[in-house]
């Protein structure tokens, strides 16, 4: 089965995904991006375009920024209103999330294997807060 990818974000986080995926990956053209507010064009369309591509033989996966956001919220109606049940919304995406889910080898995706890639990608975020130490070669060995 075919997959269409589209991740929508606040500002240009989204091209700055597509720009990450293609240098680790070579798949920033599967990508379709949406950089909401960065002007006044209501995005919308591109939502409902990106849904209107899909046939039935394909999944459509949208990365969002963050759940709960005015994108978040946006895509989810666009979702809900078109009535397809061939397409996932994952929030609070991440670089490793995206990277799992776009090179899965999977032949369908389904919402149990998408939780999965979800709960790996979720530890990866890692606070790298050095403690005080006595030296600055004691800091550098805590971030390396």
């Amino acid at each position: 089965m075919q997959r269409k990818y589209l991740m929508a974000s606040h500002g240009h986080l989204a091209s700055g995904m597509q720009s990450s995926i293609n240098i680790l990956a070579g798949k920033g053209e599967e990508l379709k991006v949406i950089d909401a507010y960065v002007t006044d064009e209501d995005y919308t369309p591109q939502i409902t375009a990106f849904l209107d591509s899909l046939q039935e033989n394909e999944q459509g996966v949208i990365f969002t920024d963050f759940y709960g956001g005015s994108v978040n919220q946006k895509v989810a109606a666009e979702v809900v209103k078109s009535g397809k049940e061939n397409v996932f919304v994952l929030a609070n995406a991440n670089l490793p999330l995206v990277l799992a889910v776009m090179l899965s080898p999977e032949e369908e995706l389904t919402a149990e294997t998408l939780k999965a890639m979800t709960a790996e990608a979720a530890p990866q975020l890692v606070p790298l807060v050095p403690e005080k130490k006595e030296s600055a070669e004691e800091e550098l060995d805590d971030f390396f």
